[in-house]
Formats: structure tokens, sequence, C-alpha cells
């Protein structure tokens, strides 16, 4: 059974489907087959999770949208969220 889900094919994230523990396989059906990931962190239900290497500034992708920026490289397995993403959209200058 598939622990996370991709919503679009051009996601670089995955939405996980319960709470995932550090050091969990991670299993992800892509379109070129299921991918498996361990877990760098601990990620709550409905976090996202990286499916690839993000390098500083690389758009996040999710829904097939931009929703933000990595702030430091991001590993696949780890987790998407505040700490290591930013958006400039919404703010004022």
């Amino acid at each position: 059974m598939h622990t996370a889900l991709r919503m679009d094919p051009r996601d670089n994230v995955a939405v996980v489907l319960r709470e995932v523990r550090k050091g969990e396989d991670v299993l992800i059906n892509l379109e070129t087959g299921v991918v498996h990931l361990t877990a760098q962190s601990d990620i709550p239900f409905g976090h996202k999770i990286s499916v690839t290497n993000l390098l500083v500034s690389e758009p996040i992708i999710k829904y097939g949208e931009e929703i933000g920026n990595a702030k430091i490289p991001i590993q696949p397995g780890e987790w998407v969220h505040l700490q290591n993403i930013y958006c400039e959209r919404g703010r004022e200058n």
C-alpha cells in the first residue's frame, strides 16, 4: 500500500497519507513505477515529502503549481515544510 500520493506528474513533493516515522520506508506511485524513499524525519499526516533533490531557491511544485522555493537543499525523503521552504506570494513590498 502506498504511503504518499503525488497529485500531479510535475510535482516534486508528495503528500503522506498517514503519519510517517523517521527511517520508515515510504512508497509513492509515479507514472514510471513505484518509488521507495526513506523518511529522513517524522512527517505528520497530510504534510509533504520530497520526491527529488531540491536545490536552494528551486521551486516546490504541488498540484502542478509552484507553492514556494527551497530555503536550503532538500533531499528525497525529507519533510518539506516551513523550516525549509519560503514563499514570496502574498507578501507586501
